[in-house]
């Protein structure tokens, strides 16, 4: 790939697939905009701030996958792609965070004994200054770093292998990168994965999949920004295996999606699509089966906006995997989905954000030899 590329335009099979799109759906918001960017690659995350999109993902560069990241303007124009590591080792699961001129990065790569290790990373605004650190150097794997940055810390969360089991780690720094700290949060003997965490006020909230000797249950827990107090709940016991759990908190309560396996055997089962909430004390926790067709879906996300919970996933159609979307009220009531794309190729990890009246997505497809990243806007109904 070219490290930077030009603008991008709508082009022929876009047309097309929104052509096709709208013949079946019609139920699909009229101003819709997919469109596919000049860049591959996978896993992409993104971030809208003023009047640009932040982007950064992992790409093969032959033998090795490194980090990349692209801006485009707010209407899709003048994307520009930049590739930001080099070298050996495998550099994965970028995440990423915009906070006044700068973007602030993490992400996991393995070290000479093939443990992976975390690695934070930050640039300008205008893509210069590009820095990175490696941040962890113990004899154990590690896995899914999250961060968020709030007034002058960035704040971060992954999984750690103690040597039999994945614990959960959180850590804290200065926005300049001075005075990293971290410390292992659990300590049982289950495996732990795929740990969120956001910070709302003095408080760092947490939701984990954790395994339960059969089954992969959801856990939440607490802990204030100094790091002083932490508690942990297991919030669900059914056999049946939970996979990516998100969350989402507001000034009351915290809101969670997650796949689940509607079958014992996750072999046979398919994965269904599921919500929940909770009072931010971690009482009356509701949950709801949200999906009941005989189709996976997978990774979903989920936004508050206003007094209404947006989602996106990925659904398998029989062959393909494409992107849906839904809409229900805070309460839980008025749940509604639609199918949003329908073209021959598999589409992964989607995300989304909301800012003003407008969606803004990104995802990538399964082209076979490629994995082009594609981006989609709509305006709120």
């Amino acid at each position: 790939m070219k490290k930077n590329i030009g603008d991008m335009g709508l082009g022929i099979g876009s047309l097309f697939l929104l052509f096709f799109l709208f013949s079946l759906n019609p139920l699909l918001a009229l101003d819709l905009q997919v469109q596919k960017t000049p860049s591959t690659g996978y896993q992409p995350q993104f971030q809208v701030s003023g009047q640009k999109i932040y982007y950064v993902w992992h790409e093969y560069d032959g033998p090795f996958r490194q980090i990349f990241t692209a801006e485009a303007n707010i209407d899709k124009t003048g994307w520009r792609a930049t590739q930001r590591t080099y070298g050996r080792f495998d550099k994965v699961f970028p995440q990423l965070q915009v906070s006044g001129d700068k973007i602030y990065f993490v992400r996991q790569q393995p070290d000479e004994s093939k443990n992976r290790q975390i690695w934070t990373m930050e640039m300008n605004l205008d893509g210069s200054g590009w820095k990175e650190i490696q941040r962890t150097n113990t004899p154990y794997d590690k896995q899914f770093p999250q961060l968020q940055v709030v007034e002058d810390k960035i704040y971060f969360t992954w999984n750690e292998s103690d040597g039999k089991y994945r614990q959960i780690w959180t850590a804290e720094m200065n926005m300049d990168g001075s005075n990293w700290k971290a410390t292992q949060r659990t300590f049982s003997s289950f495996d732990k994965f795929e740990p969120q965490l956001q910070v709302m006020g003095r408080m760092i909230y947490l939701v984990w999949r954790e395994f339960d000797g059969t089954h992969f249950q959801l856990w939440t827990a607490w802990m204030d920004r100094e790091g002083k107090f932490w508690k942990a709940e297991k919030k669900t016991n059914t056999p049946f295996d939970k996979h990516n759990p998100q969350m989402v908190v507001d000034e009351t309560k915290i809101y969670y999606t997650w796949h689940e396996a509607d079958g014992p055997d996750w072999r046979r089962a398919k994965y269904q699509l599921w919500t929940a909430e909770m009072n931010k004390d971690g009482s009356d926790w509701k949950a709801i089966q949200r999906t009941f067709t005989s189709f996976d879906k997978y990774t979903p996300q989920l936004q508050i906006h206003g007094n209404k919970i947006y989602y996106v996933w990925e659904e398998s159609d029989g062959k393909y995997r494409q992107i849906w979307t839904a809409i229900s009220n805070k309460d839980g009531t008025g749940w509604r989905s639609q199918k949003r794309t329908s073209s021959p190729y598999g589409k992964y990890d989607p995300q989304f954000q909301i800012v003003g009246n407008r969606i803004y997505y990104v995802w990538h497809e399964d082209h076979g030899p490629t994995e082009p990243i594609w981006i989609a806007t709509e305006t709120l109904r």
